[in-house]
C-alpha cells in the first residue's frame, strides 16, 4: 500500500476520528485539537494519505519560539503501522521547522510508552529530562474523597517586580537545572525566559509567597501549573498553597508539571497527588 504526505485539511477531521478517538484509556486529544492546530499561525499539520487521498496518519509541528520546534500528535492507523510513516512525518516536520528557523526539535512521551520512546531514539532524538505530572482533584470536582486544603501559607498574584527575582533564583537552583531551564504550557515544553514570567505577571498568572513562586492559569476546568520554584524545606507548604489557589479559582483539579526531583516526588506522594512520569526528547537541527 502506497501513501503520500500532504498538509492536513478540514475535511480530514471526520476521517481521522474513527481510529484516533480511543488511542489511550482516557481517549485522545487529536480530534478535539484539530481545528486549533489548523488555525494556529505557527503550526504545521501533515497527514499521510492513501491512494484514495484519505488520511491514514497525522502529526503536528509547532514553533514554540523562533528556534524551538515542538512535535506532537503522531498517530498512525493500525493497518498502516510499521511502514516508516511516523518517521517520514517527523522528518518532514523537522524540515519545515528548519525553514522556520528552528535549531532544535523536541517531543514528550510517557515513561510507559516504549514504542514511542524507541521510535524517538530511532530517528535521532535523545532523552534530555524526566518530568512529573502531578494531579489532584479539588472539592469543586464533586468527588467526596477530595482532601480538604488548610494551607499555612498562601500564594498571592504577583506584580512585575517579582518576575526578575523569581527567574534568577530558579535558574540557579536544582529545579532550574533539572528542568534544563524549561517550562510547560499545555503539555508543550520550551525554554523559559525572564519575559515569560513578566508576561505571566501582566496576565495575573504569576503567584508568589514565602514558599516560592508559580505560574498558574486555568485550562478547561483545571488549574495548570507549568512552572514552580520552591525548596525542599517548603515544598509541602507550597503544594498545599497551590491547592488552595486551585480552590479559590474554582478549578476541579490541579495539574502541576515539574522536573523529576526526589524531594518533590516524595512531597507530592505524601499529599495524595497522582504522579505520572514524562520523558522529554530533543534533537539538534
Amino acid at each position: 500500500m502506497e501513501y503520500s504526505l500532504r498538509e492536513a485539511r478540514q475535511s480530514d477531521k471526520h476521517q481521522l476520528a474513527p481510529w484516533t478517538l480511543h488511542t489511550f484509556a482516557w481517549g485522545d486529544y487529536v480530534v478535539d485539537s484539530f481545528d486549533e492546530w489548523l488555525e494556529h499561525p505557527q503550526s504545521h499539520v501533515l497527514v499521510a494519505a492513501d491512494n484514495a487521498d484519505e488520511p491514514v496518519a497525522i502529526a503536528r509541528g509547532v514553533m514554540l519560539s523562533p528556534d524551538e520546534l515542538w512535535l506532537q500528535g503522531v498517530r498512525v492507523h493500525p493497518d498502516w503501522r510499521r511502514r516508516g510513516i511516523a518517521s517520514d512525518l517527523g522528518s518532514a516536520l523537522q524540515n519545515w521547522g528548519i525553514k522556520q528557523g528552528a535549531k532544535v526539535a523536541q517531543l514528550m512521551t510517557e515513561d510507559w510508552n516504549e514504542a514511542t520512546r524507541e521510535q524517538a531514539v530511532g530517528i535521532g532524538f535523545r532523552q534530555t529530562a524526566r518530568w512529573l505530572r502531578m494531579f489532584q482533584t479539588t472539592a469543586h470536582s464533586g468527588r467526596r474523597d477530595a482532601p480538604p486544603v488548610l494551607p499555612v501559607e498562601r500564594l498571592q498574584r504577583a506584580g512585575l517586580a517579582e518576575a526578575g527575582p523569581a527567574y534568577h533564583v530558579w535558574s540557579a537552583s536544582e529545579l532550574g537545572r533539572k528542568a534544563r531551564r524549561m517550562m510547560s504550557v499545555n503539555w508543550q515544553w520550551r525554554r523559559l525566559h525572564p519575559a515569560d514570567l513578566e508576561r505571566a505577571a501582566e496576565h495575573g498568572a504569576l503567584f508568589a509567597g514565602t514558599t516560592g513562586w508559580a505560574v498558574a492559569a486555568p485550562r478547561d476546568n483545571y488549574l495548570e501549573v507549568g512552572w514552580i520554584h520552591t525548596t525542599p524545606d517548603r515544598v509541602g507548604e507550597h503544594l498545599s498553597a497551590l491547592l488552595a489557589v486551585a480552590g479559590t479559582e474554582k478549578a476541579t483539579a490541579l495539574e502541576i508539571m515539574v522536573p523529576e526531583v526526589p524531594w518533590l516526588q516524595e512531597a507530592a506522594t505524601s499529599r495524595g497527588f497522582e504522579l505520572e512520569s514524562l520523558l522529554l526528547y530533543e534533537r539538534a537541527l
